[in-house]
């Protein structure tokens, strides 16, 4: 009998401890092994200067937010945060790199608050240093990053291969989803998954399943996707 109220003690008090870590867990915003909160997640709006911060499936909080200028385009496509730091100068206040293969771009603060809402920066997503403190306290490293705009996010102008990287990428992996040879996520790597894709896709239309994404490759998906939607508007609803 003694025993068992040893057990049922010891029982009761590894129940209570999971409960209270778990809350501590909870409370902090991250799990126990540093990824961010499930369905917590930015969503950023290329053509209106908008920037999105869901949990759960729930809309938190919209900010405004400057965009690449036409000659340093923001990137598009599925990424996550990598980094986050405290800088100064024209980052701001606060700095989260974002995940993009091709380049350095990132969620930053900024000296020129006059520019938050436009047309202004140089592929990053500039934001009020206020806003962008909040924003910071709010994700931690691994949250999603959906950077919506209009299609095609690239033109492809040349073939693509494994190890290929660039924006040009993550359109060939838009329209591979469109063709719905591919579910992986539209990050501008060329992966054994999009190669996996590219071959479907080739058997599907009577091409040599290489595997590569030859412009006639490119130029056939095209013509497939298009009555799908060539030219739609990204939205992804898929991650709301």
């Amino acid at each position: 009998m003694k025993r068992f109220w040893v057990w049922l003690a010891m029982l009761l008090a590894t129940v209570v401890l999971a409960v209270f870590v778990s809350g501590i867990v909870e409370f902090l915003g991250v799990k126990a092994y540093g990824a961010s909160v499930p369905d917590t997640k930015i969503v950023i709006d290329v053509p209106r200067h908008q920037l999105s911060l869901y949990r759960d499936n729930k809309l938190v909080k919209t900010y405004p937010v400057a965009v690449g200028k036409p000659d340093t385009k923001s990137p598009r496509g599925e990424f996550t945060i990598t980094q986050k730091a405290i800088w100064g100068d024209g980052f701001g206040t606060r700095w989260m790199r974002i995940s993009v293969p091709w380049g350095i771009y990132g969620i930053h603060g900024t000296n020129k608050p006059w520019t938050v809402g436009t047309v202004a920066s140089h592929g990053c997503f500039r934001m009020r240093n206020h806003d962008v403190e909040q924003l910071y306290a709010s994700v931690a490293i691994h949250t999603p990053v959906i950077i919506e705009g209009y299609a095609p996010f690239a033109n492809i102008r040349r073939p693509m291969a494994p190890r290929s990287i660039g924006q040009d990428v993550v359109e060939l992996q838009r329209l591979l989803r469109l063709a719905k040879v591919y579910s992986g996520p539209m990050e501008g790597v060329y992966t054994s998954d999009v190669e996996e894709a590219v071959k479907k896709f080739q058997t599907l239309v009577g091409v040599s399943p290489t595997g590569t994404a030859s412009l006639e490759t490119v130029k056939k998906l095209q013509e497939y996707t298009k009555q799908a939607g060539l030219k739609f508007r990204y939205l992804a609803a898929a991650f709301r």
